[in-house]
């Protein structure tokens, strides 16, 4: 669709099938754009004044990272439940690839950094669920529509990124779920190891890649713009580079065979601890992201 045609009420653009963002017209001039990334994390549409800006991420304000406290909006237990998850996937990772500077708690075998790993693992599920409900409530093609008719627990956006990406996300935490608790069994030989923690791992590290593509094309509106002053870029950036790292260190944990090597598992554990900075890190910017707007309270 043309960016420099002049939207009519409530026209949705977007990428293909997806509706990424619905603008209409402002009476005081320019547009109102309703992006779905901001939409469904409650924020209210913001004002464009200048057409070419009207497919673009939104800039954030400076004053929104004053801000870190509202226990009371979901999208802040969102980003809290997912810096608790990566972090504690960063503590483990770490202490796995460096062991001198692992916690004392942490040096008494792999078993306890296999309970760090499954307790984060629960975190992100938990987080990711959570995602989920808000992308399902947070349709951007009613963002025009008025105000919701009531709390959705289950249905199919197949026309909105955010949901899909959610959905996604989802389901590879899940299974890591399933690969935390089974690196944590004793006595499995290669082809067990492979098929209960590699096999999940590897899939479960895929969906998150699929996850943070949709969700790189959801702020980007499908197309390939540099934005440094939107705080919703960078998150989607960031949650991008985690999820490449992580997809890179389950190659690294492949079995086989053979004995594994000290230098593949550190390369793992390394790249793991590279994803989950990544995502405590976009998970902390999910936080000034919600009060991106002129007047907004913490309650």
């Amino acid at each position: 669709m043309p960016t420099d045609a002049r939207p009519r009420n409530g026209e949705p653009r977007g990428l293909g099938p997806f509706i990424t963002h619905v603008v209409q017209p402002h009476p005081g001039g320019g547009h109102l754009v309703a992006a779905s990334r901001r939409h469904r994390k409650g924020l209210a549409p913001h004002h464009v004044t200048e057409s070419h800006l009207v497919d673009r991420p939104h800039a954030t304000r400076a004053s929104a990272f004053l801000h870190l406290w509202a226990p009371r909006r979901l999208a802040w237990w969102i980003a809290c439940l997912f810096a608790v998850g990566a972090s504690l996937f960063a503590i483990a990772s770490a202490s796995g690839a460096w062991p001198g500077l692992a916690p004392e708690a942490l040096r008494g075998g792999p078993d306890r950094l296999a309970a760090v790993f499954f307790l984060g693992s629960l975190f992100f599920t938990t987080a990711a669920w959570l995602q989920w409900l808000e992308s399902l409530n947070g349709d951007v093609a009613l963002a025009f529509s008025g105000p919701p008719t009531g709390f959705r627990w289950h249905g199919f956006l197949p026309h909105n990124l955010g949901y899909l990406a959610s959905l996604a996300q989802l389901i590879g935490t899940l299974l890591f779920n399933v690969n935390t608790a089974d690196a944590a069994l004793t006595g499995l030989g290669w082809l067990g190891e492979d098929l209960l923690v590699w096999v999940p791992n590897m899939i479960g590290c895929a969906c998150f890649l699929v996850a943070s593509a949709l969700a790189f094309l959801e702020v980007t509106q499908g197309a390939v713009v540099f934005a440094p002053r939107s705080v919703s870029w960078w998150i989607a950036v960031v949650n991008l580079l985690g999820s490449v790292a992580f997809q890179v260190s389950a190659l690294y944990s492949f079995a086989g065979p053979a004995p594994s090597s000290a230098r593949d598992s550190f390369w793992s554990d390394a790249w793991t601890c590279t994803g989950a900075i990544c995502f405590a890190l976009g998970a902390y910017l999910m936080v000034p992201e919600l009060f991106d707007e002129a007047e907004v309270s913490d309650a």
